[in-house]
């Protein structure tokens, strides 16, 4: 399964855990496909997307099913900034 397809398999938490990692061997395997090698490029890239709007296209361009779409919408803003803060912290 290609990282594309694994991110599209993602439908909870353990799924999202596993994609975690994966997406870790894919940098290490893939780093040429990576636009954002550093941690800080890495946080700006995330701050960019989602400032651009581009959160808008992860559908189409993941091939993520038509049937999640509406939960894929519903973003848990503070969720995701608590993962972000605690995975600097977390040993």
């Amino acid at each position: 399964m290609n990282i594309h397809e694994e991110l599209a398999a993602v439908t909870g938490r353990e799924s999202f855990i596993e994609f975690v990692h994966r997406l870790t061997g894919d940098l290490e395997r893939n780093s040429e496909d990576w636009a954002n090698l550093t941690l800080k490029d890495y946080l700006s890239g995330i701050a960019s997307w989602v400032e651009d709007g581009a959160h808008g296209q992860e559908e189409s361009e993941t091939g993520a099913p038509g049937s999640s779409a509406a939960r894929r919408s519903e973003v848990e803003w503070e969720r995701l900034a608590f993962l972000l803060f605690a995975a600097g912290r977390y040993e």
